[in-house]
Protein backbone atom coordinates (compact mmCIF):
# COMPACT_ATOMS: atom_id res chain seq x y z
CA UNK A 1 0.00 0.00 0.00
CA UNK A 2 1.46 3.24 -1.00
CA UNK A 3 1.55 6.52 1.40
CA UNK A 4 -0.62 8.14 -0.86
CA UNK A 5 -3.54 5.00 -0.33
CA UNK A 6 -2.56 4.55 3.63
CA UNK A 7 -3.29 8.21 4.09
CA UNK A 8 -6.45 9.82 3.40
CA UNK A 9 -8.73 13.00 4.28
CA UNK A 10 -12.23 12.95 4.08
CA UNK A 11 -15.09 16.33 4.60
CA UNK A 12 -18.58 15.47 3.81
CA UNK A 13 -20.52 18.81 4.65
CA UNK A 14 -24.56 18.92 4.36
CA UNK A 15 -25.85 22.16 2.86
CA UNK A 16 -27.36 24.44 3.44
CA UNK A 17 -26.08 23.91 7.12
CA UNK A 18 -22.60 23.47 7.01
CA UNK A 19 -22.61 20.57 9.47
CA UNK A 20 -19.60 18.12 8.82
CA UNK A 21 -18.07 14.90 9.36
CA UNK A 22 -14.33 14.68 8.92
CA UNK A 23 -12.60 11.43 8.54
CA UNK A 24 -8.53 10.64 9.08
CA UNK A 25 -7.85 7.45 7.15
CA UNK A 26 -4.30 5.58 7.87
CA UNK A 27 -4.95 2.28 6.53
CA UNK A 28 -7.43 -0.27 7.97
CA UNK A 29 -8.36 2.47 10.88
CA UNK A 30 -9.80 6.00 11.03
CA UNK A 31 -10.57 8.92 13.39
CA UNK A 32 -13.74 10.51 12.85
CA UNK A 33 -14.23 14.76 13.89
CA UNK A 34 -18.23 16.11 13.72
CA UNK A 35 -18.88 20.02 13.39
CA UNK A 36 -22.02 21.67 13.75
CA UNK A 37 -21.12 24.93 12.06
CA UNK A 38 -17.71 26.42 10.75
CA UNK A 39 -15.28 27.40 13.60
CA UNK A 40 -17.04 24.67 15.93
CA UNK A 41 -14.73 22.49 18.02
CA UNK A 42 -17.11 19.61 17.55
CA UNK A 43 -16.92 15.73 18.08
CA UNK A 44 -14.21 13.25 18.10
CA UNK A 45 -14.48 9.79 18.05
CA UNK A 46 -13.83 7.61 20.87
CA UNK A 47 -13.30 3.59 20.36
CA UNK A 48 -14.65 1.87 23.72
CA UNK A 49 -13.26 -1.12 22.56
CA UNK A 50 -9.79 0.02 22.85
CA UNK A 51 -7.81 -2.52 25.82
CA UNK A 52 -4.27 -1.37 24.60
CA UNK A 53 -1.63 1.07 26.31
CA UNK A 54 -2.94 4.45 27.36
CA UNK A 55 -0.15 6.72 25.78
CA UNK A 56 -0.31 4.74 22.53
CA UNK A 57 -0.96 7.03 19.21
CA UNK A 58 -1.44 6.55 15.74
CA UNK A 59 -0.30 9.07 13.24
CA UNK A 60 -2.48 10.91 10.43
CA UNK A 61 -1.87 12.79 7.60
CA UNK A 62 -3.66 15.68 6.44
CA UNK A 63 -4.19 16.77 3.03
CA UNK A 64 -1.77 19.75 3.39
CA UNK A 65 0.76 17.04 4.65
CA UNK A 66 0.44 18.00 7.94
CA UNK A 67 1.00 15.04 10.03
CA UNK A 68 -1.45 14.30 13.42
CA UNK A 69 -1.26 12.08 16.06
CA UNK A 70 -4.02 11.10 18.33
CA UNK A 71 -4.89 8.38 20.96
CA UNK A 72 -5.70 4.92 20.01
CA UNK A 73 -8.53 5.12 22.12
CA UNK A 74 -10.12 7.67 19.66
CA UNK A 75 -9.47 5.53 16.71
CA UNK A 76 -12.12 2.89 14.90
CA UNK A 77 -11.95 0.29 12.68
CA UNK A 78 -11.92 1.68 8.73
CA UNK A 79 -15.25 -0.34 8.14
CA UNK A 80 -16.84 1.35 10.70
CA UNK A 81 -15.95 4.76 9.64
CA UNK A 82 -16.99 4.58 6.33
CA UNK A 83 -20.63 3.23 7.93
CA UNK A 84 -20.68 6.66 9.32
CA UNK A 85 -19.75 8.72 6.80
CA UNK A 86 -22.55 7.07 4.74
CA UNK A 87 -25.11 7.21 7.39
CA UNK A 88 -24.18 10.90 7.76
CA UNK A 89 -24.94 11.64 4.33
CA UNK A 90 -27.94 10.20 3.75
CA UNK A 91 -29.60 11.38 7.17
CA UNK A 92 -27.78 14.45 7.22
CA UNK A 93 -26.72 14.44 11.50
CA UNK A 94 -24.41 12.40 13.37
CA UNK A 95 -24.80 8.58 13.70
CA UNK A 96 -25.27 7.46 17.02
CA UNK A 97 -23.45 3.62 16.87
CA UNK A 98 -20.15 5.91 17.29
CA UNK A 99 -19.28 6.97 20.15
CA UNK A 100 -18.82 11.20 20.54
CA UNK A 101 -16.53 12.68 22.82
CA UNK A 102 -17.74 16.72 23.21
CA UNK A 103 -14.65 18.81 22.22
CA UNK A 104 -16.47 21.85 22.87
CA UNK A 105 -17.26 21.36 26.38
CA UNK A 106 -20.73 23.12 25.81
CA UNK A 107 -22.51 20.08 27.76
CA UNK A 108 -24.14 19.11 24.68
CA UNK A 109 -24.12 14.55 24.16
CA UNK A 110 -24.54 13.00 21.00
CA UNK A 111 -24.22 9.74 22.60
CA UNK A 112 -27.36 7.53 23.41
CA UNK A 113 -28.68 8.11 27.32
CA UNK A 114 -28.07 4.14 28.77
CA UNK A 115 -31.26 2.28 28.83
CA UNK A 116 -33.04 1.50 32.12
CA UNK A 117 -34.94 -1.08 31.22
CA UNK A 118 -33.79 -4.92 32.40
Amino acid sequence: MSDKDQYQEIWVTNEPDEQTVVALLNGEYGWLMYLREEGDAGFSSRNPDYAGPEEATMEFFLSNGQCDEYPMAWVLPVERVYAAIEYFKIHHKPPAFIVWHNDSNDGVSLNEEPSTNR
